[in-house]
C-alpha cells in the first residue's frame, strides 16, 4: 500500500514529506525532482514571491546510491520565505480563512494560511516525482496542458502571457481548466467491488484536493449526458479509459476546472471578526492565475494515485519483481484487448 503524508508552512523553515510502500530498485537523479518542482514554481501566471523560492530539498532516507531502498522517504523542502506576517483578524474572502478561524477557534487567520497555502503543493510535487518516474519506467506516459484560460479558448504560450498581462494591468485573476492523460496504462487498475476502491473515486479525491480546483470530469464528463445513449455508445474514448472504476486499455482523460485566484491586487472587502467593520483586503502575493501551476501538481498527484493502483494490483517489494508481474499482465491481456 503506497501512502504520502505532508506537514509544515508556508513560511515555516522546512515542508516535509513522506511516502510509504515504494518498492525498491527505483534510480531517480535529484535533478528530476528539482525540474519537477521548476515547473510548478515557474508556472505561467505566478506571483513575485516565487522568484524568492529556490525549492531546495535534500533527501534524508529511503534512497541510497540514486535508488530507492524499499525504506519509507523523507523529504526536507527548504522555505525561503521565512518572514510570518503579523496575526490579522480579517478573513481572506474565497479562502480556507473563516472556516478554519471558526473550527480551529482562532482570530488569527494567518493560523489558518500557513498550512492552508498552495505552498504545501511544492512538497505534493517532490513526493510525487516518485511516482511519476515509477510511471515511466512501467512504460505508463502522465502529460498535463491547460486547455482554457479565462474566457480564452484555446491555450498558446503567446495567447496565454497576453491574457496574462491584460488581467495583470486590470488589477485581476484568471481561473481556467487544465487537462491530465496517461497513456499505457494496463487494464483492470482500480475495482468495482467497493466505491471507495473506484479509481475514477480516488483519483478525484486527489485532484479536487488541489488547492483551487471547483470541477472534475472524466472522458466525455458533463458533455456525455448531451448525448442519446446510441450516441455515446458510438464513441468508446467518452470512458475516458475507465470503466467501472477499472481502466480498460485506453488512455486516461481528466479534466479539472480552476477558480480564479480569490485574493486581488486591488483588494475585496472582508469583515474583520474582531471588530465586525468591513475592510478592503489587499493581496499583494496572489498568482495572476493557480491553474498552470495545479496543472503540474494534478501531473504529480494522478502519478501517485495510478502508482498506488500499480502496486496494489501488482504487488513487488522491488521494481524488477513489480516490472516483472506487469509485462506479464500486459502481455496476457494485450491478447484479448487487440481482438477487440
Amino acid at each position: 500500500m503506497l501512502r504520502y503524508l505532508t506537514a509544515g508552512e508556508s513560511h515555516g523553515k522546512y515542508l516535509t514529506g513522506i511516502i510509504e510502500g515504494f518498492p525498491a530498485g527505483v534510480k531517480i537523479d535529484p535533478a528530476y525532482i528539482a525540474a519537477q518542482l521548476k515547473r510548478r514554481r515557474l508556472a505561467p501566471g505566478r506571483s513575485a514571491r516565487q522568484a524568492a523560492e529556490t525549492d531546495e530539498f535534500e533527501i534524508t532516507s529511503g534512497l541510497s546510491r540514486g535508488a530507492t531502498t524499499g525504506a519509507p522517504v523523507c523529504v526536507l523542502l527548504k522555505n525561503a520565505g521565512r518572514d510570518l506576517p503579523a496575526p490579522s483578524s480579517l478573513p481572506r474572502p474565497g479562502h480556507a480563512d473563516l472556516p478554519g478561524m471558526l473550527k480551529y477557534a482562532t482570530l488569527d487567520a494567518v493560523l489558518i494560511r500557513e498550512r492552508a497555502s498552495a505552498r504545501e503543493t511544492a512538497m505534493r510535487v517532490a513526493l510525487g516525482s516518485f511516482a511519476l518516474r515509477l510511471n515511466e519506467l512501467l512504460g505508463v506516459d502522465i502529460n498535463s496542458r491547460v486547455i482554457t484560460l479565462g474566457s480564452l479558448p484555446s491555450v498558446t504560450a503567446a495567447s496565454a502571457a497576453q491574457e496574462l498581462l491584460k488581467a495583470r494591468r486590470a488589477g485581476d485573476t484568471l481561473g481556467g481548466i487544465f487537462e491530465i492523460t496517461a497513456a499505457g496504462l494496463p487494464a483492470g487498475l482500480g475495482s468495482c467491488m467497493q466505491w471507495d476502491r473506484r479509481l475514477g473515486a480516488r483519483l478525484a479525491a486527489a485532484l479536487t484536493g488541489i488547492n483551487g480546483v471547483k470541477g472534475f470530469e472524466i472522458g466525455g464528463g458533463f458533455e456525455a449526458p448531451m448525448l442519446t445513449g446510441k450516441e455515446a455508445a458510438a464513441c468508446p474514448e467518452l470512458s475516458g479509459g475507465l470503466d467501472g472504476g477499472m481502466t480498460n486499455g485506453r488512455e486516461l482523460l481528466l479534466r479539472c476546472a480552476v477558480k480564479p485566484v480569490p485574493g486581488l491586487p486591488g483588494g475585496v472587502l472582508a469583515t474583520d471578526l474582531k471588530t465586525f467593520r468591513q475592510k478592503l483586503c489587499v493581496s499583494k502575493t496572489s498568482d495572476t492565475t493557480a491553474v498552470f501551476a495545479a496543472a503540474v501538481v494534478g501531473e504529480h498527484m494522478t502519478a501517485l494515485e495510478l502508482a498506488g493502483a500499480l502496486l496494489e494490483k501488482f504487488g513487488g517489494d522491488s521494481l524488477p519483481e513489480l516490472k516483472l508481474r506487469v509485462d506479464e499482465w500486459r502481455k496476457k491481456t494485450s491478447k484479448i484487448l487487440r481482438r477487440l
